[in-house]
Formats: C-alpha cells, sequence, structure tokens
C-alpha cells in the first residue's frame, strides 16, 4: 500500500480598480494564465449596480446576517465589488471589500485543485482506489475521481456533529474520527452510481491527497492552488489557527431560534470541514480561483476536459444542473456554494463571457441555499448589463430570472 452601497463605494472600488482587478486576460501574480475577456475597468452601469445594492440588502435581512461581501464582474461591461453592513451583530465597524472570511465548501473545488495538479504530474491517477492511500474500513472500491465529484456513495458525517460544531468550534476534530462517522453512515449504492454531495468525500480524500504527495494539506494548497493562481491572501490553516487573519468580521449563527442574540463563532477550528470547508480567502482571491477552476486553466487539456465531463444532481433538479469534479455547472456557470458556522460563501464564473459573481455573508443562519440564489440573481442582472467601449454583450446563456432566484431565496429566509 501507499501510505506515505451604494454610489459612494462605487466611486471608491472604481479608483482602486487596478490594484483589485489586473485581470487583462490574465492572473496578475502566480504561473496560471487563464483566458478570459479583458475586463472593463469601470463600475457596472448604474440601473445594474442599483438592482445588486437592493438585492444584496434584500438578502442580507433573509439570511439575518449584520454584513455581506458580494463581487459581480462582467468583462464587457464593469465591475461592482462592494461591503454591505456591520462586522459585528448590532455594531457600527463597516465592512469592506479586504477582509479574510472562512470559504466553506469552495474549499472543495480547491482540493480537487489539488487532486487534479497532481493527476497532471503523474503521481496520481482518478481510477487510483483510496484503499491505496488510506487504511480505513468501508473504503473499499472508491476511487480518488468517484470523491472528488460526490459519487463515491459515503455517508455524511455533518449531521451527526453539527450541533457540537457550532457548540465548541474551536475543538480540534481528528479527520479519523470524522471520516469513520461518514463512512458507517454509507448507504448500499455501489461507487460511482449517483451524485450525493457532502463533507465526509472531501475530507476523505485529502486524507489520501496528503498520503499520496507526501505532504500537509496546507503545503499542497500552497503548491497546487494558491500560489499558481496568486491567491496572495488565501490559506489552509492548521486545526489549531482558530482566528481569521487580519482584517475580518465577525461570523455568527443564530442558536435555538434566538435571533436577537446569535452566537459569535468568528473563533473556529477549521478542522471540522478540513478539505471540505476549511480554507481562508478574499472576495478578490476567490474571484480569481473561480475564474481559474471554470475554465479549467490550472490543468493540461486532457484534465480540463474530464473535470467538466458533469453528471446528473438526480431528483427534481432541472436539467441545467449538473456537477464536475469538484463543482457545480449551473446553465453556463461554474461554481460552489455552502457554508461553515459563521460563515456562507457562493462562487461562480462563465468560463467563455467571464461573467464572475462572489457572495459571502458573514452569518450561517439561512444555510447555503440563500448565498447561491443571490450569487445566480446577480448573475442575471449583469449578464444583461450594457457593453463598453468597443465591446459587445454575450448572448444570453442562463436558465433561470432574477425573479425566480428572488423567490428561492425567500424560501431560506430566517428570523422574519
Amino acid at each position: 500500500m501507499r501510505f506515505g452601497s451604494g454610489v459612494g463605494r462605487r466611486l471608491l472600488a472604481v479608483s482602486i480598480a487596478t490594484s483589485l482587478l489586473a485581470l487583462a486576460g490574465c492572473s496578475s501574480e502566480g504561473s496560471v494564465t487563464v483566458d478570459l475577456p479583458t475586463q472593463a475597468d469601470t463600475a457596472l452601469p448604474d440601473d445594474v449596480s442599483t438592482r445588486i445594492d437592493d438585492a444584496v440588502t434584500r438578502a442580507m435581512g433573509l439570511a439575518a446576517s449584520p454584513g455581506a461581501i458580494v463581487g459581480v464582474w462582467a468583462p464587457w461591461s464593469g465591475f461592482h465589488l462592494e461591503a454591505y453592513g456591520t462586522t459585528e451583530a448590532g455594531g457600527d465597524e463597516p465592512m469592506t471589500t479586504d477582509m479574510h472570511f472562512r470559504a466553506a465548501a469552495t474549499t472543495k473545488s480547491m482540493t480537487c485543485t489539488v487532486l487534479l495538479g497532481l493527476v497532471d504530474d503523474g503521481r496520481v491517477a482518478l481510477d487510483d482506489l483510496v484503499s491505496d492511500y488510506v487504511a480505513l474500513l468501508g473504503v473499499d472500491g472508491i476511487t480518488l475521481g468517484q470523491l472528488c465529484q460526490s459519487t463515491s456513495g459515503v455517508g455524511d458525517y455533518r449531521g451527526t456533529f453539527q450541533g457540537q460544531f457550532i457548540s465548541n468550534p474551536t475543538r480540534s476534530w481528528a479527520v479519523e474520527e470524522l471520516v469513520t462517522d461518514g463512512l458507517a453512515r454509507s448507504g448500499d449504492a455501489a461507487p460511482g452510481t449517483g451524485y450525493s454531495l457532502n463533507d465526509t468525500g472531501y475530507v476523505l480524500l485529502g486524507m489520501a491527497l496528503e498520503n499520496a504527495g507526501d505532504a500537509s494539506l496546507p503545503s499542497l494548497y500552497q503548491e497546487y492552488v494558491f500560489g499558481p493562481i496568486g491567491m496572495s491572501e488565501s490559506r489552509m490553516p492548521s486545526a489549531s489557527t482558530t482566528e481569521l487573519p487580519d482584517p475580518a468580521p465577525h461570523g455568527y449563527q443564530v442558536v435555538g431560534g434566538d435571533c436577537a442574540s446569535p452566537k459569535d463563532i468568528s473563533e473556529l477550528s477549521p478542522s471540522m470541514l478540513g478539505a471540505a470547508g476549511g480554507a481562508v480567502t478574499t472576495a478578490d482571491d476567490l474571484r480569481r480561483f473561480t475564474q481559474a477552476f471554470a475554465t479549467g486553466a490550472p490543468f493540461s487539456d486532457a484534465t480540463a476536459e474530464r473535470q467538466w465531463g458533469t453528471v446528473p444532481l438526480g431528483g427534481d433538479s432541472p436539467t441545467w444542473q449538473s456537477y464536475g469534479y469538484g463543482a457545480f455547472q449551473f446553465g453556463s456557470m461554474r461554481g460552489q456554494f455552502g457554508s461553515i458556522p459563521g460563515f456562507t460563501t457562493a462562487a461562480f464564473s462563465d468560463p467563455t463571457s467571464g461573467l464572475t459573481v462572489v457572495v459571502m455573508f458573514n452569518a450561517s443562519n439561512a444555510g447555503p441555499q440563500l448565498a447561491q440564489s443571490l450569487a445566480l440573481e446577480l448573475a442575471s442582472y449583469a449578464s444583461t448589463a450594457a457593453a463598453t467601449g468597443d465591446n459587445t454583450v454575450p448572448e444570453p446563456s442562463l436558465p433561470w430570472s432574477a425573479e425566480q432566484m428572488q423567490e428561492q431565496s425567500a424560501r431560506a429566509a430566517v428570523c422574519q
């Protein structure tokens, strides 16, 4: 075995656009080149920005979140990078767009970036058995690729431990304890026969990658994700690193229906989710990553093609929703969404037009669906934004409307 809001903020955003958005078709740092249309260095039209502001303000109320950071980039038209609300519930310190936050489920895509990078380096194969790298009961017949694409059939540990994650957020968790619980909850479905997203599979994948790569997860993320893509403000913290780097907002979770006094979960051990949700990032770093991952830029052509060979979500999910290696495909948009106690995130990008949306709430009350709905609503507004200069507006390719996403957000509301 191989174990081993506003107008004022928009004007400010325009003035710092050069430092924030050195896109011009590729990353300004790192070795990964992202082939996208050049980003227009101007704010989105006022009518679009107003719709975005209104949507975010409404969603913050539905999510009972004191703050939010939102970025919308439409290369043909402009961008909108805004911080809303306050860093603390009941506080008066404003959020800023450079703040660090917990990446939550967008970490899953980063974990798969490590896997696909190791594949390109010839160190592993997607069809390698997990049992070649991890000695645990219940992993027989599961491949590394199935863990990444959520078709392994393993059960989810989060339901068992979620209450403890919230009541004792700084506790360091052993990955074996979490994964063993999830494996014990696996159903009868054979590996590779259907999609079922959960955290266990990605934490188990992280264990396998550490053994296959003969390095810690933080080192692997730096080598295959943060360094090459130029994510200078991002990191995979150790289990004992419970505080976010400055600047950062507080994170909140309503407990027992007490909406008036949400629990402050700013300090948290990332070990509760690890390779499934433990990374730390910023809005601009997450924009960089999402664009690179959506286009397959970090990988060889063959690996990038396989990366987006998607599987249906099943159930009542519409046919325009599917899942690739580590991320969703919703129409033309590719990305992830999810939550970790205290924070909720969503990030999506169109690999052809470059339309990109990043959403972060510093609360996890409403769950991940609301952040996803808001991101897709904002994409709908930006997709028809007027073009600047000689640019042209891309052909519409989003199979949902802003109104549909508003209705979906309303169904996820809390504390109303």
